[in-house]
């Protein structure tokens, strides 16, 4: 019931509060701007927006960034200039910029023009204008002062001091204007195209006035005396949504051309070297300041700054006496630290070399123990070959001219010793080298192969049969064909011994596979082991049994981790152990690629 009733409400159409698109316009002193620009403006959005209201907000240029953060409009009619104070103070984006019907490039399109009488002969170039009186729209419109102080600024001249008098009247029409007919002041900052648009409505007589220091190959129809920049900007700010901007932009460059027409732009280039060049907005910082301003502005400051200062010193002074007094003792500590620290290295450095002693006894003890074997192999093949030959032990070989021929027996007993013999010289090649600390270079091994090799060794000192459960095709791995032969023969002998008293005892050997690594598990159904029992197996490492190879499994899971593989011990269900080795298949060999079967030999009596 409860659901239903909220299903109930949520579907009752719910009444949209009537929205605002909220529209800023920096207040300009351009006659007529509300019916050439924010006029039509207002209309077009409109017509893409008729169920909002478009607000109009008036701003100020001298409070532009503080206003936009309190009235958080979504688009904004700005001057170049102003739009880029509001990129570096809250992200405003650029969508189109004004190009008057003067203008061939939108990005120049608005700049100075100087006029004056036309009876002053003397006024010609930048130069002559030095020393006069001038009269100006707004110290920072970029189509008037700031356009005329970058040009005097790239003659190498001071624009500060340029004019004998410099006045700000606010509007270009009449104002500057008047004042310039009126013979006050000798020339006027105006926008460019001002004088063309009163000569072409009939307010002054052509030829009165005249544009004073021509620029040449300024992009205008108009007479310029300084270079062009970008006119108005219409921009986005971050609190409009993303689809009102797209429709605004639309609507904003689908607007027919008259007087004024809008144009996609983002080349602001000449604005932000005329700021560079004039050390304001960004560059303000640039603009030099004497130590009497600097006491006047910020003496509050600087009075705070050097009692923060004051109280250092004494905070200084304060923590270089703690400083002496503790570095005594720290001193006397890290000597004694150091101390320790040879100390514990040395034990350290002891305790590895009776480490590396202990597992090269070790595996001395192997090839101690495994030589028996071959070198009786040996023995038994020579005799073999001496009873058949009739030849003596301190003569191994036939004389010259005898007439001995061997028969296949004592082949095998030749082939069989030279196996032998090949093994000891492995297994004793191999010793010297982990006694020399030396690391073989891994071959590709296949697992089939060596379990084979480890199989043979193990049946000469057991007669248990081991089950085997091996894949047809062998599964490749990359490691030292001896060490893995050790290591299965050392964990196949280990569960034999544990098998060995029962009558039932049985010990299997599985050979599987994925694609990423081949595991060999050796299993036994020996007797249960305790927790303590099974936690101490991999904490042992020598072996207590009187045959066997003497290794360990510690040492065994070193010979593992050599060759880049992983031992795990597990207790089977019941009674048993499991000793499973897990390698790393290796990428590079194909499954048929052959490898060195001398490495691996077959049981001479199987």
């Amino acid at each position: 019931m409860p659901c239903a009733l909220l299903l109930f409400f949520l579907s009752l159409p719910v009444s949209a509060e009537p929205q605002a698109l909220r529209l800023a316009v920096v207040e300009m002193t351009e006659p007529g701007f509300a019916a050439t620009t924010v006029n039509p403006i207002r209309k077009a959005l409109s017509s893409v927006f008729p169920s909002e209201d478009i607000v109009i907000l008036r701003v100020n240029s001298a409070t532009l960034e503080s206003s936009v953060r309190e009235l958080r409009p979504d688009f904004i009619i700005s001057p170049a200039a102003d739009f880029l104070r509001l990129v570096d103070a809250v992200g405003a984006h650029p969508i189109a910029t004004r190009k008057t019907r003067w203008a061939r490039d939108p990005h120049e399109s608005t700049g100075a023009a100087v006029i004056a009488l036309a009876s002053r002969t003397d006024i010609t170039t930048l130069k002559t204008l030095k020393g006069l009186k001038a009269a100006a729209t707004l110290p920072t419109s970029l189509d008037g002062w700031l356009a005329l102080r970058g040009e005097i600024e790239d003659a190498g001249m001071d624009s500060e001091n340029f004019f004998s008098k410099l006045r700000f009247f606010g509007y270009g029409m009449p104002h500057v204007v008047e004042a310039v007919l009126s013979g006050a002041y000798d020339v006027g900052v105006v926008p460019v195209c001002t004088l063309e648009r009163i000569e072409a409505k009939g307010l002054i007589e052509p030829g009165f006035l005249r544009v004073a220091a021509l620029k040449e190959g300024a992009e205008s129809l108009c007479r310029t005396s300084t270079r062009l920049y970008p006119d108005l900007i219409f921009a986005a700010l971050p609190s409009a949504d993303p689809e009102t901007v797209r429709s605004a932009t639309l609507a904003l460059l689908g607007l027919g051309a008259g007087e004024y027409s809008w144009y996609p732009t983002s080349d602001f280039h000449a604005v932000r070297a005329l700021e560079e060049r004039l050390h304001i907005g960004p560059w303000a910082y640039l603009e030099e300041m004497t130590p009497s301003a600097l006491w006047r502005r910020w003496r509050v400051w600087i009075l705070g700054a050097a009692g923060l200062i004051l109280l250092l010193l004494l905070s200084e002074l304060r923590l270089r006496e703690l400083v002496r007094r503790r570095t005594a003792d720290l001193r006397a500590a890290l000597a004694e630290r150091d101390r320790l620290a040879a100390s514990e290295e040395n034990v350290r450095s002891r305790l590895s070399r009776l480490e590396r002693m202990g597992a090269v006894s070790q595996l001395c003890a192997i090839v101690a123990h495994e030589l028996k074997q071959p070198v009786g192999a040996v023995i038994n093949y020579l005799a073999v070959a001496r009873l058949k030959t009739g030849i003596s032990a301190a003569s191994p070989l036939p004389a010259p001219g005898t007439e001995s021929q061997a028969d296949p027996v004592l082949i095998t007993a030749i082939d069989g010793a030279d196996m032998q013999a090949r093994r000891i010289a492995r297994i004793v090649d191999r010793v010297r080298g982990y006694a020399r600390a030396e690391k073989s270079r891994p071959v590709r091994l296949r697992i089939n192969d060596v379990l084979r090799s480890a199989l043979a060794g193990v049946k000469l000192s057991s007669s248990l049969p081991v089950e085997t459960h091996l894949p047809a095709r062998s599964p490749v791995i990359l490691g030292d064909a001896l060490e893995v032969e050790l290591i299965l023969h050392n964990l196949i002998k280990n569960a034999i011994e544990a098998v060995k008293d029962d009558p039932e005892g049985r010990v299997s050997v599985r050979i599987s596979s994925t694609e990423q690594e081949v595991t060999v598990a050796v299993d036994d159904n020996g007797k249960p082991l305790s927790d303590e029992a099974f936690s101490r197996l991999s904490r042992v490492s020598a072996s207590g049994k009187s045959d066997g190879l003497g290794l360990g499994l510690g040492i065994v899971r070193n010979l593992v981790e050599e060759n880049g593989g992983r031992l795990e011990l597990s207790r089977l269900p019941g009674r048993g152990l499991r000793a499973e080795v897990r390698f790393d298949l290796a990428s590079d060999a194909l499954p048929d690629e052959n490898t060195d079967k001398k490495s691996f030999p077959e049981d001479p009596t199987s």
